[in-house]
């Protein structure tokens, strides 16, 4: 019986998880609609309204949104919609007790890769027995939670239909962009990620790469049927699996050539450090590659240790070397801090990060190890009796108090740099990313790009300098506390700087660069 199922997420990179289950879904005979996630229920309630649907499912990315959720649903249910509730995510897989308990207008969780579960949620719909035996999910029973057998290993990736993309228009957009998944999962096991343990659940440990002329496929009708010119491939790792990955990579790079689409679109990746090699990347430059993230971290070989990243901090800056003689553009995720750092280590993580950034090639910026739910790092933070709080937002202090300081100093000094989505790191990310872009009918030009370089450069020396002082005062011992006149006087100077930088922004029509569209791009 064809059902109508509204699936509501967060708009972030076009949201793939949430339009694969729609394709399912409509493989099935059903109806299915995507909305967009947002904390006024009047949106939403007059598409509900519209629409009648016998089902509404919720994806939730980030699990600090979850009272936004929570908040969304019980709106929903007193305005009278009785259709069935459900949620997936990581989060909800991992945690569907507690998410059960904090949103009680819940019916079921779909855990792990939810195709296939919800399908049969929907099919059964008409049966609370039945629905309640799906094997992958988890409900309430009188506020216990009743959680049902995992399911076996799921199905042959390509046999997954495309993401549904009925409600896109890339041709409005001003810098028209898709994502595309050519792969699901990861080989690697670095501590403070959630990848593996999310696709082991399902019997899927590992990375599973999809057959390489159906991505090229896929990416051939976003161009050339729907507009798109900048592919930004959502690969957790675009290159992890060793030769054969690298050999597929490989593949799809001489199909875009041979059907020339390298004429007609750019495409971003991400991928470790110890995966750039210059004879991996030049061909696929030749084939549209214009950026990469690079999962960097850290630059301390023991918060690498911690963090399992299995690097030395060697590799990073030699993967820096090559992408630069490559003229390719990169930015990079970046841990000042993990839960067992010490002073020594954040001051190697600094020396690191000012030589890695030096050039004004790639933005400095940082953020901290949190721990998220179904991390070997949360587990470990909780078998120490270090995290204070449910897992929905627990928190932890350092072991030594002057790291503390440390932190909240950063958090106080560069809060409009670093943290948020207008931070000055992400709009000057977007500003590199726009300069050093040069597609077809959009060449460069060379006088911006060095003026937003030597921006960057600018902004980073500023905050390392500020950083390297704070450093200097808390470990000498002149500085104990966040109200110290000298850590108030620097926090007040970065602040100052960077809103110079900002006005330097400004004046550099910086306004061309859509800072939504550019927070999109970079995780």
């Amino acid at each position: 019986m064809p059902r109508h199922v509204l699936l509501v997420g967060y708009e972030d990179q076009d949201n793939l998880g949430v339009r694969y289950l729609s394709s399912r879904l409509l493989a099935d005979g059903h109806h299915t609609r995507i909305v967009a996630f947002g904390s006024d229920p009047e949106p939403l309630l007059a598409t509900i309204r519209a629409e009648r649907p016998d089902v509404i499912g919720f994806s939730l990315i980030f699990q600090y949104m979850v009272p936004q959720f929570a908040a969304l649903m019980r709106a929903l249910r007193a305005a009278g919609v009785r259709a069935h509730f459900t949620i997936g995510g990581h989060y909800a897989s991992f945690e569907p007790a507690a998410l059960l308990a904090a949103i009680p207008e819940l019916d079921s969780v779909v855990r792990f890769e939810g195709e296939e579960t919800l399908a049969e949620i929907v099919a059964h719909l008409d049966q609370p027995q039945r629905w309640r035996a799906v094997q992958g999910i988890a409900w309430s029973d009188a506020g216990r939670p009743v959680l049902t057998p995992p399911r076996g290993a799921a199905k042959p990736i390509d046999d997954y239909c495309e993401p549904d993309r009925r409600d896109i228009d890339y041709r409005r957009q001003t810098l028209p962009t898709a994502s595309v998944l050519a792969s699901r999962g990861c080989p690697w096991q670095c501590s403070f990620c959630s990848i593996i343990t999310f696709y082991a659940a399902n019997g899927t440990k590992g990375r599973r790469r999809r057959d390489p002329l159906r991505v090229v496929d896929e990416v051939e009708h976003l161009v050339r049927s729907r507009g798109a010119r900048l592919i930004l491939f959502q690969d957790d790792d675009f290159l992890a699996g060793g030769n054969a990955a690298r050999a597929w990579a490989a593949t799809i790079g001489e199909e875009f050539r041979r059907r020339g689409l390298d004429r007609e679109m750019r495409f971003k990746i991400a991928c470790r450090s110890d995966e750039v090699r210059e004879e991996v990347l030049a061909p696929l430059i030749a084939a549209g590659l214009c950026h990469v993230y690079l999962g960097v971290e850290s630059g301390d070989p023991s918060d690498l240790a911690e963090l399992n990243k299995l690097l030395k901090p060697a590799v990073h800056l030699r993967a820096g070397d090559v992408l630069r003689k490559l003229d390719l553009s990169f930015d990079f995720g970046f841990m000042l801090l993990e839960p067992w750092s010490t002073l020594d280590t954040a001051r190697n993580n600094l020396e690191f990060i000012r030589r890695f950034t030096a050039d004004g090639w790639a933005v400095a910026g940082f953020c901290r190890t949190l721990p998220y739910v179904g991390t070997p790092i949360e587990r470990r933070l909780r078998e120490e009796g270090r995290l204070v709080g449910p897992a929905l937002d627990a928190e932890y202090r350092f072991l030594d108090t002057r790291v503390d300081l440390l932190w909240d100093f950063c958090l106080m000094a560069f809060e409009g740099r670093n943290f948020g989505t207008n931070a000055t790191w992400n709009v000057l990310r977007g500003l590199l990313f726009d300069t050093h872009l040069d597609m077809p009918g959009r060449p460069r030009n060379p006088a911006r790009d060095a003026a937003a370089r030597a921006l960057v450069q600018a902004s980073n020396g500023v905050m390392l300098d500020v950083l390297e002082n704070a450093l200097d005062l808390i470990e000498t011992g002149l500085a104990v506390h966040i109200d110290d006149p000298d850590l108030i006087d620097l926090a007040r100077l970065a602040r100052s700087e960077d809103a110079a930088i900002r006005a330097q922004l400004a004046a550099m029509d910086a306004g061309e660069v859509e800072e939504a569209l550019y927070e999109a791009l970079f995780r």
